[in-house]
């Protein structure tokens, strides 16, 4: 039903204005109100809600809950390098070249058979016919993705970028949780722990707890490797630190690093490993 035939009333604001106040997609916005769960939500028609503007964007309490019990550790670690590497003048862009790196590792975590020559050629537009086309799309659009940090961190954020890495691959998928599971609700949950307990770490340690956190809960169909290497790229920018470059030698110990992560919550292994990656590329 048009938004035309039921004229939000005044101090009240529409769902996609919420959604635009909350960072959080529309469709998550009305299954909110269907919930019940926005104090003062008043549906006007058979899709039209108004809500009241100064209402505060409600949290899911089950899931937030869950999180708060899975307690993620980062072990004892020295940041004094990365710290010195923060307090420079300097700002470390991100060239083509690392733009290269970061595509490689993604790619490569994502079992691609690709190598550092590949990427380089796709991005110069030259097919690479040992290369599933998909995965030469996938290139090309993760590139064109790093290339927007940096960004704020927030759903509707991840959701947009999804969409873009999904572009002419997988339009159905674009942009929309897997369904039938909680993906929705936990990457709530982890933008709340983002955005709270977390933003008092170490950069390297919140970033580490994103990057983390988004490979467990899988968001998404596909491309969810890819988003997120573009998440920790765009964490280590804000935080004006390297892009954290593994090298593709070193996919199976992140694979376990993340697995243990996963698993136990102990993130120290991962943690090593992005300031370590971050640290060595400095020394370049």
């Amino acid at each position: 039903m048009p938004n035309s035939e039921y004229p939000i009333p005044m101090d009240y604001i529409s769902t996609k204005e919420a959604a635009q106040k909350w960072g959080i997609s529309e469709r998550r916005v009305r299954s909110l109100c269907t919930e019940g769960k926005i104090e003062g939500a008043v549906r006007v028609g058979d899709w039209v809600w108004s809500i009241p503007s100064g209402t505060q964007k409600p949290a899911d309490g089950r899931t937030l809950r869950y999180m708060k019990n899975r307690a993620l550790r980062t072990g004892s670690q020295d940041y004094r390098e990365a710290d010195k590497l923060r307090g420079s003048t300097s700002q470390f862009n991100l060239t083509t070249d690392k733009k290269v790196e970061i595509v490689l590792e993604a790619l490569c975590y994502d079992n691609t058979d690709i190598t550092l020559e590949n990427v380089l050629a796709i991005f110069n537009l030259e097919n690479q016919s040992e290369i599933p086309l998909e995965k030469q799309i996938l290139a090309l659009n993760m590139r064109s993705a790093l290339s927007s940090i940096p960004f704020d961190l927030n759903e509707k954020r991840i959701l947009e970028l999804h969409s873009r890495l999904m572009m002419s691959i997988d339009e159905r998928s674009a942009g929309n949780y897997k369904l039938g599971g909680s993906q929705s609700q936990e990457t709530e949950a982890m933008l709340e722990q983002y955005s709270g307990p977390w933003s008092v770490l170490h950069p390297v340690a919140r970033a580490s707890f994103l990057f983390a956190e988004i490979m467990r809960i899988e968001p998404f169909e596909k491309g969810t490797a890819e988003l997120a290497f573009v998440l920790l790229a765009n964490e280590m920018y804000k935080a004006k630190l390297p892009p954290a470059l593994f090298s593709p030698s070193k996919i199976p110990e992140l694979k376990a690093a993340l697995a243990s992560t996963a698993i136990r919550g102990n993130s120290q292994v991962l943690v090593s490993m992005v300031l370590d990656a971050v640290t060595a590329v400095a020394e370049i």
